[in-house]
Protein backbone atom coordinates (compact mmCIF):
# COMPACT_ATOMS: atom_id res chain seq x y z
CA UNK A 1 0.00 0.00 0.00
CA UNK A 2 1.28 3.76 -0.84
CA UNK A 3 0.21 6.27 1.97
CA UNK A 4 -0.13 10.05 0.51
CA UNK A 5 0.32 12.85 3.18
CA UNK A 6 -0.71 15.99 2.20
CA UNK A 7 -1.68 19.15 3.80
CA UNK A 8 -0.07 23.04 4.00
CA UNK A 9 3.29 23.59 4.25
CA UNK A 10 4.40 23.59 7.75
CA UNK A 11 1.71 20.64 9.00
CA UNK A 12 4.22 17.88 9.40
CA UNK A 13 4.02 15.75 6.26
CA UNK A 14 7.65 14.79 6.47
CA UNK A 15 8.32 14.57 10.33
CA UNK A 16 4.69 12.19 10.90
CA UNK A 17 5.84 10.70 7.80
CA UNK A 18 9.50 9.25 8.68
CA UNK A 19 8.12 8.13 12.45
CA UNK A 20 5.07 6.44 11.08
CA UNK A 21 7.58 4.71 8.45
CA UNK A 22 9.20 3.14 11.27
CA UNK A 23 6.75 2.18 13.18
CA UNK A 24 5.08 0.49 10.36
CA UNK A 25 8.47 -1.13 8.11
CA UNK A 26 7.10 1.24 5.20
CA UNK A 27 10.03 2.96 3.13
CA UNK A 28 9.27 7.18 3.52
CA UNK A 29 9.86 9.52 0.51
CA UNK A 30 9.81 13.39 0.54
CA UNK A 31 8.41 14.13 -2.65
CA UNK A 32 9.75 17.68 -2.53
CA UNK A 33 13.39 16.08 -2.12
CA UNK A 34 13.12 13.75 -4.92
CA UNK A 35 11.91 15.99 -7.12
CA UNK A 36 14.99 18.06 -6.42
CA UNK A 37 17.57 15.52 -6.20
CA UNK A 38 15.82 15.17 -9.84
CA UNK A 39 16.47 18.33 -11.12
CA UNK A 40 19.26 19.07 -9.29
CA UNK A 41 17.56 22.63 -8.21
CA UNK A 42 16.14 23.11 -4.85
CA UNK A 43 12.27 23.76 -5.45
CA UNK A 44 12.48 28.20 -5.16
CA UNK A 45 15.15 27.76 -8.09
CA UNK A 46 12.78 25.74 -10.05
CA UNK A 47 9.97 27.59 -9.27
CA UNK A 48 12.12 30.76 -9.92
CA UNK A 49 13.81 29.29 -13.55
CA UNK A 50 10.60 27.64 -14.69
CA UNK A 51 7.56 28.77 -12.90
CA UNK A 52 4.57 26.80 -10.63
CA UNK A 53 3.76 25.18 -14.02
CA UNK A 54 6.62 23.32 -14.70
CA UNK A 55 7.43 22.28 -11.19
CA UNK A 56 3.41 20.72 -11.47
CA UNK A 57 4.60 18.80 -14.04
CA UNK A 58 7.13 17.61 -12.21
CA UNK A 59 4.88 16.52 -9.68
CA UNK A 60 2.54 15.08 -11.76
CA UNK A 61 5.45 13.18 -13.36
CA UNK A 62 6.95 12.08 -10.05
CA UNK A 63 3.54 10.30 -8.99
CA UNK A 64 3.53 7.94 -11.74
CA UNK A 65 7.21 6.86 -10.86
CA UNK A 66 5.67 6.13 -7.22
CA UNK A 67 3.03 3.72 -8.69
CA UNK A 68 5.95 1.06 -9.12
CA UNK A 69 6.38 1.28 -5.45
CA UNK A 70 5.15 -0.54 -2.75
CA UNK A 71 4.46 -0.32 1.34
CA UNK A 72 5.75 3.36 1.23
CA UNK A 73 4.93 6.51 2.84
CA UNK A 74 5.48 9.82 0.19
CA UNK A 75 4.87 13.49 1.83
CA UNK A 76 3.99 14.98 -0.99
CA UNK A 77 4.36 18.54 -1.81
CA UNK A 78 1.51 20.79 -0.40
CA UNK A 79 0.38 22.15 -3.53
CA UNK A 80 0.62 18.58 -5.21
CA UNK A 81 -3.47 19.10 -4.76
CA UNK A 82 -4.05 22.12 -7.61
CA UNK A 83 -3.89 19.39 -9.79
CA UNK A 84 -6.80 17.34 -9.68
CA UNK A 85 -5.55 14.78 -12.18
CA UNK A 86 -3.20 13.23 -9.58
CA UNK A 87 -6.04 12.31 -7.53
CA UNK A 88 -6.02 8.91 -9.71
CA UNK A 89 -1.75 8.60 -9.60
CA UNK A 90 -2.33 8.77 -5.64
CA UNK A 91 -3.91 4.92 -5.57
CA UNK A 92 -3.20 4.53 -2.32
CA UNK A 93 -4.49 6.41 1.05
CA UNK A 94 -4.26 9.52 1.03
CA UNK A 95 -3.71 11.85 4.74
CA UNK A 96 -4.69 15.19 4.86
CA UNK A 97 -3.00 16.39 8.00
CA UNK A 98 -4.88 19.29 9.04
CA UNK A 99 -3.27 21.96 11.43
CA UNK A 100 -4.60 25.71 12.84
CA UNK A 101 -3.17 28.78 10.25
CA UNK A 102 -1.98 30.14 13.17
CA UNK A 103 0.40 26.92 14.20
CA UNK A 104 1.49 26.81 11.14
CA UNK A 105 2.94 29.97 11.06
CA UNK A 106 4.59 29.49 14.22
CA UNK A 107 6.23 26.44 12.52
CA UNK A 108 6.53 28.52 9.09
CA UNK A 109 8.43 30.94 10.75
CA UNK A 110 10.79 28.29 12.58
CA UNK A 111 11.81 26.62 9.28
CA UNK A 112 14.91 27.80 7.06
CA UNK A 113 12.89 26.07 4.41
CA UNK A 114 12.10 28.70 1.56
CA UNK A 115 8.41 28.21 0.03
CA UNK A 116 7.90 29.64 -3.04
CA UNK A 117 3.88 30.73 -3.10
CA UNK A 118 4.04 31.91 0.68
CA UNK A 119 6.52 35.00 -0.57
CA UNK A 120 3.16 36.54 -2.28
CA UNK A 121 0.41 35.01 0.20
CA UNK A 122 -0.54 34.87 3.64
CA UNK A 123 -0.73 31.14 5.51
CA UNK A 124 -4.44 31.92 5.75
CA UNK A 125 -5.16 32.76 1.97
CA UNK A 126 -3.06 29.60 1.01
CA UNK A 127 -5.42 27.61 3.47
CA UNK A 128 -8.29 28.70 2.12
CA UNK A 129 -7.38 28.71 -1.66
CA UNK A 130 -6.85 24.81 -0.69
CA UNK A 131 -8.75 23.32 1.74
CA UNK A 132 -11.61 22.08 -0.45
CA UNK A 133 -9.09 20.34 -2.48
CA UNK A 134 -7.20 18.90 0.30
CA UNK A 135 -10.43 17.31 1.41
CA UNK A 136 -11.30 16.24 -2.14
CA UNK A 137 -8.29 14.35 -2.34
CA UNK A 138 -7.82 12.94 1.30
CA UNK A 139 -9.68 9.62 2.22
CA UNK A 140 -9.06 10.76 6.05
CA UNK A 141 -8.28 13.76 7.84
CA UNK A 142 -6.02 14.08 10.94
CA UNK A 143 -5.21 16.66 13.14
CA UNK A 144 -1.19 17.05 13.32
CA UNK A 145 -1.14 19.54 16.62
CA UNK A 146 0.23 16.20 18.55
CA UNK A 147 2.29 14.09 16.12
CA UNK A 148 2.05 10.73 18.01
CA UNK A 149 -1.24 11.49 18.75
CA UNK A 150 -1.76 12.00 14.69
CA UNK A 151 -0.08 8.74 14.53
CA UNK A 152 -1.97 6.66 16.57
CA UNK A 153 -5.20 8.31 14.95
CA UNK A 154 -3.83 6.83 11.07
CA UNK A 155 -3.10 3.55 12.21
CA UNK A 156 -6.54 3.02 14.15
CA UNK A 157 -8.57 4.42 10.76
CA UNK A 158 -5.99 3.06 8.27
CA UNK A 159 -3.95 -0.12 9.27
Amino acid sequence: MRLYLIGMPGCGKSTLGKRLAKEINYEFIDMDIYIEKQAGMFIDEIFEAYGEDFFRALETNVLKEFLQMDNVIIATGGGVIKNKSNKKLMDGKCIFLNVPTDVLQVRLDESTIVRPLLKTKTVDELYNERKDLYDYFSDISVDNIDVAKAIDTIKEKLL
